[in-house]
């Protein structure tokens, strides 16, 4: 190998690393999006019903839809909550059958996902969404539980409802 050749890879070598970095930057700059989103969302299923108990008339959407309220009760959330079929009804599984609050690492492991950080990271995205269709609650950032209501048993592609 010449000279010429060695630094041509030590150069690939180094940009490689580089765009590594940059890919992390990047993976970190969602996962903080996407908790701010959430939060978002969680703020705005709050302050709906204060809203709405004023009897404020509905405000349109950005895009001109009326601002429908976003809580529900149980029995509500029930004919509402989309099924979810796949890892999304594992993960519902997982979160009902444990009975405590887990950690998007802790949901990975047991998905059986290696545990390097862009798996972590899609699994937190996806309890993020299971959150944002009314089958898990995030307590606080990163601590995901099952929502009220739901239990682990799989029946027709979803996790029922408790009676």
């Amino acid at each position: 190998m010449t000279l010429g050749e060695a630094s041509l890879l030590k150069r690939l070598a180094a940009d490689e690393e580089s765009v590594r970095g940059q890919l992390e930057s990047l993976r970190e700059q969602v996962a903080a999006l996407e908790e701010q989103l959430s939060d978002l969302a969680t703020a705005r299923r709050i302050v709906a019903p204060i809203l709405a108990e004023h009897s404020q008339p509905e405000q349109p959407l950005p895009d001109g839809t009326p601002d429908a309220p976003t809580h529900a009760s149980s029995a509500e959330a029930t004919t509402t909550r989309k099924p979810v079929a796949g890892l999304d009804k594992q993960v519902v599984v997982i979160m009902a059958s444990s009975g405590r609050t887990m950690r998007a690492k802790e949901v990975a492991q047991a998905l059986g996902e290696p545990d390097v950080r862009g798996r972590v990271e899609t699994t937190r995205a996806r309890l993020k969404r299971l959150t944002a269709l009314g089958w898990l609650t995030q307590h606080e950032p990163g601590l995901f539980s099952i929502a009220a209501g739901i239990n682990g048993h799989a029946l027709g592609g979803v996790a029922n409802d408790e009676a």
